[in-house]
């Protein structure tokens, strides 16, 4: 059982990617798992390679995961109710279950992914035996950002895919891993936009982004992340979601990744059963990683077809938003304010 601290800065150089017990453990009971067989192949990444251009795209060839994962359910509706009788993870056997997360009952777990991307893929699953579709919750979420006050590891990546935005179970949880790469959006220079919310606007993918240094408080981190999340929940627009540490622009602070940045981008609905043999534009990808699952895809693709996949899969619903989530933002600034005179 893990209890997190409050802060996600840490005193521990993170930049020489150290490892807390947290990481250890994940990290063992992982590799146990693997050994043992639980997994429905051994992650084996064929190849991979850097596109040529100036966002850096990684490409990985993970075949296994086009042909041996669990087929996906058909998502049809942002709306879809939890259904029993489909995959949910109260189905896991024990052996897939590797960690318990600050409670008793074994409600928040973290569990293989059994058809992994990368190494330590796993699945965080959030108050699981409620049986709670694929939202986002405040506590999720909640959840979700402790894991990298829990890392040392400047290399720990959370990520979610709404329904209609290639969740491929309708029960809820993140994607946990660990990618050892330096990704652009780790350092890519964000726009102001309103509050503490900035804009992903010099990259392919628009969307929105909230930094832990522009509010230095958990409870402030969350609450900016969940009040757009929520609105794309309530107003039934796709959504990914992709947390990792950034860099940061604090003079005083001398490490490099000890900040942490929420990405989120408004998206095109992916609606319907999800093509396993391509390669499919939900969180990861839209963050730069891309896991291809044939040779011939690997071989041919290009940044200018990704630059053109992750446009239309987010630009016309990025602009469509935009305006309206800054006035949403600009209300709750002003509402804070006017509590503040009240106080």
């Amino acid at each position: 059982m893990f209890r997190s601290p409050h802060s996600l800065y840490l005193n521990e150089d993170i930049k020489k990617d150290e490892e807390s017990n947290f990481d250890l453990v994940l990290k063992e009971k992982w590799m146990e798992a693997q050994k043992n067989g639980v997994f429905r192949y051994i992650l084996n990444i064929q190849d991979w390679k850097i596109l040529e251009g100036k966002y850096h795209f990684l490409v990985q060839l993970n075949i296994d995961r086009g042909y041996k994962r669990r087929s996906p359910e058909n998502i049809i509706s942002m709306n879809q109710p939890f259904n029993e009788k489909d995959f949910n993870f109260t189905k896991l056997v024990s052996e897939e279950q590797i960690m318990n997360l600050n409670n008793t009952d074994k409600d928040d777990i973290i569990a293989i992914n059994a058809s992994p991307i990368e190494y330590c893929h796993s699945l965080l699953l959030p108050q699981r035996c409620k049986q709670l579709p694929q939202l986002v919750t405040k506590h999720s979420l909640v959840k979700a950002v402790e894991l990298f006050s829990l890392s040392l590891s400047s290399y720990i990546r959370v990520a979610f895919n709404s329904l209609c935005a290639f969740a491929s179970v309708n029960h809820l949880h993140w994607h946990l891993y660990y990618l050892k790469w330096r990704m652009l959006l780790e350092y890519i220079d964000l726009e102001e936009y309103a509050g503490p919310i900035q804009i992903l606007g010099n990259y392919p993918a628009k969307g929105f982004c909230i930094k832990y240094s522009n509010v230095q408080n958990m409870d402030d981190f969350v609450n900016w992340a969940f009040l757009i999340i929520n609105y794309l929940q309530n107003n039934q627009i796709a959504h990914n979601i992709y947390i990792t540490r950034g860099k940061s622009n604090i003079k005083e602070n001398k490490e490099e990744y000890r900040d942490v940045r929420i990405y989120i981008w408004a998206r095109k609905s992916s609606q319907g059963a999800k093509d396993i043999h391509a390669f499919n534009l939900a969180a990861c990808e839209l963050f730069g990683h891309l896991s291809i699952k044939s040779k011939e895809a690997y071989e041919n693709v290009t940044e200018e077809y990704v630059t053109r996949a992750l446009r239309e899969a987010t630009e016309e619903t990025f602009s469509s938003v935009a305006a309206k989530i800054k006035a949403l933002v600009e209300s709750q600034i002003n509402a804070v304010a006017v509590q503040k005179q009240t106080v």
